[in-house]
C-alpha cells in the first residue's frame, strides 16, 4: 500500500485536499471519482515518508486524547451559544502542545477565511480522519454539530481506550520476555564464557549437556555480528515484504488464522467496522460515502476487501446483510442483527449495539491470549534457564577429587 495526497473539486467545485493508502495512483482517481470528486493533483508521498522525518514528527505528535479533548472543547462552547471563530480563539490561547496550537490556528484562520469547520479540519488529513471530517460536514449541513463532536470525542476516546487496553495487557508478558531475555544474555556471554575456560583449565572430561552448552556459546560468540547482521536482514526483508500487496494480504490472512490472537484481530476490526459506519449513518452520512470512509479505518486487508463488497452490490438493490452473509469474516450473528436493522430502518442503532458486543468479546478474548501466554513464557524461559544451570552445575557436583587436586 503505498500514500497519496490529493487535491480535487467536488460537484460544487469546491477544492478538496486528502490523503488516501492505496495500491497505486489508479487507485486514487477510482477512488475519488466514487465519492464524487473530481482529481486536480496526485502526488506519491510514500518515499517522502520514508526518507526522513516530518516537520509535524520533529514537532511533536497529536495525540488521540489531544484530538478528543479539542473536539469536546468546541462541543461544549457551540452548545453555549460561543461562534465557532470564538470558540477556536478560546481553544487556542488555552491548548499548551506546540503541535496542537499551530493545527488549531490554522484552522481558526480557515474558518476566518469563509471555510466550514469540516473543510479547515479536511486541510489536515494527518490529524482529523475521513470519517471525523464527514462526520462534522454531515452535522454542520444538519444543524446539530455540537451533538456530532461530543459523538466524535467519545468515539475517539473509545478508540484510545480499546488500545490502552491491548497495551495494558500485553505489558506483562513483553516485560516478561525481555527481562528473561536480557537475563539468558548475561548468562550466556559473561557467566558461561568463565565458567567454560575453568573447565578447561581442569581439563576434566564434560557431560555432554556440557559441551552442547559451551558448543552453542562458542558459536554465539564466534559469530554474533554474522547472526546479527542476518537477523537485521530478514526483519528489514519481511518488512518489505509485507508493504507490498501480495505480503500484506499474506501477513493478514495469517494474522486471522492464529489461535486466539487471530480471534482478538477479527473482532477488533468486526467492532470497527459496527462502530465507525453506526457513527456514520447516525449522523445522516449516505450509506455509500460512510462505507468508503469505513472501509479506510479497517487495517485487516482481508476484511477490507469484504467490506469494498457492499457499495457495488448495494448500488445494485442488494441489502447489506445478504451481502455480508455470503462472507466468511462477518458472523451470523452480526449479519442477523443487521438484518433485524435494515427491516426495522435501524441499522445505526443496531450496528453499534453490535460493535459494543464484539468490543466486550475481544476484550475476554485479549485476556485469555494474555493468561495462556504468561505460563508459556514461564515455562520456555524455565527450560532455557534450567538447561544452562544443569549443563554448568553438572560437571561440578561429578568433579573428581584426585583431578581437581591435580
Amino acid at each position: 500500500m503505498a500514500k497519496f495526497t490529493y487535491i480535487a473539486r467536488d460537484t460544487k467545485g469546491e477544492k478538496i485536499e486528502g490523503a488516501l493508502e492505496v495500491e497505486d495512483r489508479q487507485a486514487v482517481v477510482a477512488r475519488l471519482q466514487a465519492m464524487g470528486f473530481f482529481p486536480i493533483k496526485i502526488e506519491d508521498v510514500s518515499s517522502k515518508a520514508r526518507t526522513g522525518l516530518s516537520l509535524a514528527a520533529l514537532r511533536g505528535r497529536v495525540r488521540a486524547v489531544d484530538i478528543a479533548r479539542f473536539l469536546r472543547q468546541i462541543a461544549d462552547l457551540i452548545a453555549a451559544g460561543v461562534p465557532l471563530v470564538k470558540a477556536l480563539e478560546i481553544i487556542l490561547a488555552q491548548t499548551r502542545g506546540e503541535r496542537m496550537r499551530e493545527i488549531i490556528s490554522e484552522v481558526s484562520k480557515s474558518v476566518q477565511g469563509g471555510d466550514t469547520l469540516a473543510q479547515a479540519l479536511q486541510r489536515h488529513p494527518k490529524v482529523f480522519n475521513p470519517l471525523c471530517v464527514a462526520m462534522v460536514k454531515a452535522g454542520e449541513t444538519g444543524g446539530m454539530l455540537d451533538d456530532v463532536l461530543q459523538r466524535l470525542a467519545d468515539f475517539s476516546e473509545t478508540e484510545e481506550e480499546l488500545k490502552s487496553k491491548v497495551l495494558a495487557t500485553l505489558a506483562y508478558p513483553i516485560i516478561m520476555v525481555a527481562a528473561g531475555a536480557v537475563v539468558i544474555a548475561i548468562l550466556v556471554t559473561v557467566v558461561i564464557p568463565k565458567i567454560s575456560r575453568v573447565f578447561a583449565d581442569m581439563g576434566q572430561a564434560l557431560p555432554p549437556i556440557t559441551i552442547l552448552l559451551m558448543s552453542i556459546t562458542k558459536f554465539l560468540a564466534d559469530y554474533k555480528w554474522f547472526i546479527l547482521v542476518a537477523v537485521i536482514a530478514v526483519v528489514a526483508a519481511v518488512r518489505r515484504f509485507v508493504r507490498t500487496t501480495e505480503g500484506r494480504t499474506l501477513y493478514d490472512r495469517a494474522l486471522l488464522r492464529m489461535p486466539v490472537l487471530g480471534d482478538v484481530v477479527h473482532k477488533r476490526e468486526l467492532s470497527r467496522f459496527a462502530r465507525t459506519l453506526g457513527n456514520l449513518l447516525r449522523n445522516g452520512v449516505p450509506i455509500l460515502p460512510a462505507l468508503e470512509i469505513t472501509r479506510e479505518v479497517i487495517s485487516n486487508t482481508i476484511i477490507r476487501r469484504e467490506v469494498e463488497k457492499l457499495p457495488g452490490s448495494i448500488s445494485q438493490g442488494v441489502s447489506m446483510a445478504a451481502t455480508l452473509s455470503e462472507s466468511p469474516y462477518f458472523p451470523g450473528f452480526m449479519v442477523s442483527m443487521i438484518a433485524v436493522g435494515e427491516e426495522t430502518a435501524h441499522v445505526d442503532s443496531v450496528l453499534l449495539k453490535t460493535a459494543q458486543a464484539y468490543e466486550g468479546q475481544a476484550d475476554r478474548s485479549l485476556k485469555t491470549l494474555t493468561a495462556t501466554l504468561e505460563p508459556l513464557i514461564i515455562l520456555a524461559l524455565g527450560v532455557v534457564v534450567g538447561f544452562i544451570v544443569i549443563a554448568m552445575m553438572l560437571p561440578i557436583m561429578t568433579l573428581d577429587p584426585m583431578t581437581g587436586g591435580e
